[in-house]
Parts: C-alpha cells; sequence; structure tokens
C-alpha cells in the first residue's frame, strides 16, 4: 500500500492532467495534497514537492502556475525550497521571454508623440493593444497572464534560496522589460537586483572611521542605511544606538516586516567619486555635489564599485530624512558582516586613492 504522501501526490498530478476536472476539484485535490505534505517526512516531503514541479512545464500555463502556487505554499511553509528551483526557473526563463516578447510587440503599436492621443493614460493604451493582440499571439498572451501565478512562489524561493536566486539572476533583464506593465516584472527585478555576499567599503571620512564588510540580501538603500546605521562603529564611551533593536531587526529580516516606527538618518551616503583632494565631502549644503549622492530609493546594486568593493562614504545629512521602519520582502534576510574595522592609516590610504582614480580619469 502507498504512503499516503505517495497517493495525495499522484491524485494531484492526475486532478491537473484530466481536461474534465474542475476549478473545484482542482481545490480538494491541492488542499488534500498540502495537508498530506505538511506533515509528511522532510524526504518524502521533497519527492512529492519535486514530482509536482515535473509539471510546472505543462502546456496548459494556467495549470501549471496553479501548482507553482500549490508549491510555493509548501516552500514558504517549511519545505525546502531547492526540490522546486530549477524546474521553477526554468519555466520563469519561458515565461518571461514570451512576455517581453509581447511587451516590445505592445510598445512598438503605441502612439509615437502624445499628439496622436494626448487623452489616453500610457498605461491603459498598452493594456488596450495587448487585449487587441491577443488572438494574433495567443502563446505570448498565455505566459503573461501566467506569470501572475508564477512570480509569487517564485519570490518565496528566491528568498529562502540564495543559490537559486544567483542561479535566476540572468532572468533580471527580462523582467525589468516587462516591469513597467506587470507586477511579475517589478518583483522579480527588485529580488533578482538582490546582491549576495558583496564586498563592500564604508568610510565616514569626517572622523577617519571605516569598515571592509559583506552585504547580503538588501533590497534598496532605505533598508542599507538602516543596517548601517545599526552596525557601522558608534565611538565614545556615551554612544548610544542610533536606531532601536526592533527596528534592525526589521531591516535584517529578523523581525515583523514592518513597524510603525519612523526613521530618521544620521548621513548622506555619497559614492566614492564624492570625496575631495582634502579628503574629505563636499559641504552638506552643496546640493551641487548631489550628483554623487546614494539615493535611499536605489539599491546597492547601482552602488559604484572601486578596487573590487562597492563604496559608501558617510557624510553630515543635507537635510532630514525620515522613511517608514520595513522591508521589502518578508521573507528575505539581509545582512551587513563587518570583517574589519580599518585602521585610521587605511581609511586615509582608501581615500587618497579615490582622489587619485578621480584625477587620472
Amino acid at each position: 500500500m502507498k504512503p499516503p504522501v505517495a497517493t495525495a501526490t499522484q491524485f494531484l498530478i492526475a486532478t491537473v492532467r484530466d481536461a474534465g476536472s474542475t476549478e473545484a476539484d482542482l481545490d480538494d485535490a491541492a488542499r488534500s495534497f498540502i495537508e498530506t505534505v505538511v506533515s509528511a517526512s522532510a524526504g518524502d516531503a521533497a519527492d512529492a514537492l519535486s514530482a509536482v514541479a515535473g509539471l510546472f512545464s505543462l502546456e496548459d500555463m494556467k495549470r501549471a502556475g496553479f501548482l507553482a502556487l500549490v508549491c510555493g505554499i509548501l516552500v514558504d511553509g517549511g519545505c525546502d525550497p531547492s526540490t522546486i528551483a530549477r524546474p521553477l526557473h526554468e519555466r520563469l526563463h519561458s515565461l518571461l521571454e514570451a512576455a517581453a516578447a509581447l511587451a516590445d510587440a505592445c510598445r512598438a503599436r503605441m502612439p509615437k508623440s502624445e499628439s496622436e492621443d494626448q487623452d489616453q493614460d500610457p498605461d491603459e493604451a498598452f493594456e488596450v493593444i495587448r487585449r487587441e493582440l491577443a488572438s494574433e499571439l495567443p502563446i505570448e498572451t498565455a505566459a503573461w497572464e501566467a506569470l501572475s501565478r508564477f512570480w509569487s512562489p517564485a519570490i518565496v524561493v528566491f528568498s529562502f534560496c540564495a543559490s537559486a536566486r544567483a542561479a535566476a539572476r540572468g532572468l533580471r533583464d527580462l523582467a525589468t522589460s516587462i516591469a513597467d506593465h506587470h507586477e511579475a516584472g517589478h518583483w522579480l527585478g527588485l529580488m533578482l537586483s538582490v546582491l549576495d555576499d558583496e564586498p563592500i567599503l564604508v568610510i565616514e571620512p569626517r572622523t577617519g572611521l571605516g569598515i571592509l564588510g559583506r552585504i547580503s540580501g538588501v533590497v534598496d538603500n532605505f533598508q542599507l542605511n538602516v543596517l548601517l546605521m545599526d552596525g557601522f562603529p558608534n565611538p565614545g564611551l556615551m554612544a548610544g544606538r542610533r536606531v532601536p533593536q526592533h527596528v534592525a531587526d526589521v531591516a535584517r529580516g529578523t523581525g515583523p516586516q514592518q513597524t510603525e516606527d519612523t526613521v530618521t538618518g544620521v548621513w548622506n551616503l555619497h559614492t566614492w567619486r564624492a570625496v575631495g583632494p582634502d579628503l574629505q565631502l563636499p559641504n552638506p549644503d552643496d546640493l551641487a555635489a548631489s550628483t554623487e549622492w546614494i539615493w535611499n530609493e536605489g539599491s546597492p546594486a547601482d552602488v559604484p564599485v572601486f578596487q573590487g568593493r562597492r563604496v559608501v562614504l558617510l557624510g553630515p545629512p543635507a537635510y532630514a530624512r525620515t522613511w517608514g521602519s520595513q522591508r521589502v520582502f518578508a521573507k528575505l534576510p539581509a545582512r551587513l558582516e563587518c570583517e574589519r574595522q580599518l585602521t585610521k592609516d587605511e581609511v586615509a590610504d582608501w581615500l587618497r586613492r579615490m582622489v587619485a582614480a578621480k584625477s587620472a580619469g
């Protein structure tokens, strides 16, 4: 007699393959599968998810997406994300390619100038054209619609599994190419821009403090800013925390996704090109120097690299910056790891090298 998990797995697969099964049938089979897998051993659960993930390549994209959602629920509940990572990646690739082709076809038919259609919103115009092209491009249209089911389980898998995220990073350009018109492109583009184990150099020229470190799982510079406020050296016997522990926990992914706290920045963040011949940063009131500011709305992937490291220079704030205590992805942990604190001589040497590089090029 087959164990219950194998029975539930085969029943779900058979129901999905049965062209005559209804949505109610699918829901019942999925409910039985989930209830069985959550109580199964880790090995049996992995086998079950692997078997179901084999159907992500089904020609019926809607049903394939349904299975992806089912597997995403189980991964979110603690099942091994690596069991579905590869087939999910492969199906996402094909879906994103088809969706990108559809987006290109739609953009080619968009009004070439504002005078052609002054009253219609561009997003509405795109959607009208997309629907008009549905019969002409049925596969691309089906892929566009299927992405609405596939992107959320993909976010779950990429949140829990850094290796899966790294393997899928090549899909970022496809995702961003549709991001203006499809939520899947927006969220996948954000997730796949996340750096892991990325070397970083952070220096506060005014104090001569600096660290060499690595960052992982940081989605935007709001989050990076909080991690820096929490982890960058804060000298002095009376030095206190720059942000409360629970706010830092939100940024690290060890606390709730958001709290009602308001974060107030303590620095202006600058690229390495902002340093001057005196090894200091511009006056914070010099708004002409804002071209080298690192904006909170950007991401660490946008921060310029100098000699193999993303570089953040810390200066006094030009004005009070506040933002809510939150992170973008609920299940994605983030960290700023300090490898070592630099001596003042090492800080000065790094800054001199930056000035020399500016002068040379």
